[in-house]
């Protein structure tokens, strides 16, 4: 019997967390002001980004395999800034310039992003909003007590296997921006180079999903980890909805 995961992925791309309000309008401009929505996201998001590495070496602890394991190593260099000579062919393609990148943690590729939008001053932990802490935290929890199948959903399905497509929405809200290729980087290297680690978790996912607890441990990751992205881009696009609202009432005081 063969063995598909092809329905939890079309499921997983048709899933609120990808085709959310917040996304599309990012897409077409549609906010009170777009430029206040991407420092806003630059500032909190960052606070998520900075930890995919541990994310990526709490799902490769819970693989008994190692061959398996050894795809989400190859994947963790990846993050740490370092690619096939391939992926730099393919990164030229859309653009992007291989000294932005080599070498550079993709933590401190956003923390470029997130200094090109103003936001200058040393990422305070203790600051971070409630809603961060909460996505952070409780995605944290399903790889680190779920079952292993579990973990890979949240991880894999849930979060690498939509990541080129979110990260579109984004791509074309800078484009109508002045900031710099070089700042935005961290972008189009995600709607390019993810889609390796993609097929590499969709690789390793196909091998749980062989019985039936197992892809039903995929999927019950999956929903977690797309449930608890889409409540934050729920927050984000209320607060890009109502930003002129909130900054007259900080001008007032």
């Amino acid at each position: 019997m063969s063995v598909s995961i092809n329905d939890l992925i079309e499921e997983s791309l048709n899933h609120r967390a990808v085709q959310h309000p917040y996304l599309r309008a990012l897409d077409t401009g549609d906010l009170p002001d777009t430029g206040w929505a991407l420092r806003d996201f630059a500032d909190h998001y960052y606070g998520y980004s900075l930890h995919f590495p541990r994310y990526l070496t709490t799902v490769i602890s819970k693989l008994e395999n190692p061959v398996h394991r050894n795809i989400l190593l190859q994947n963790l260099t990846e993050e740490s800034g370092h690619y096939e000579e391939e992926e730099y062919a393919e990164l030229a393609a859309v653009g992007v310039d291989r000294s932005w990148i080599e070498g550079v943690p993709h933590p401190q590729l956003f923390l470029r992003f997130r200094q090109a939008n103003g936001l200058t001053a040393p990422y305070a932990a203790e600051a971070e909003a409630i809603e961060l802490v909460c996505w952070r935290e409780s995605f944290l929890a399903t790889l680190t007590h779920g079952s292993a199948a579990e973990a890979l959903g949240a991880l894999g399905l849930g979060t690498e296997n939509i990541v080129s497509t979110i990260y579109q929405p984004f791509v074309k809200a800078l484009a109508r921006t002045d900031l710099h290729p070089r700042d935005t980087v961290f972008f189009p290297l995600h709607t390019a180079v993810d889609d390796h680690h993609q097929e590499a978790l969709e690789e390793i996912s196909l091998a749980f999903a062989a019985t039936p607890q197992g892809k039903s441990d995929l999927r019950r990751g999956m929903i977690k980890a797309l449930s608890l992205r889409s409540s934050f881009w729920d927050w984000l696009y209320e607060r890009a909805l109502t930003c002129a609202e909130r900054t007259e009432a900080a001008l007032s005081y």
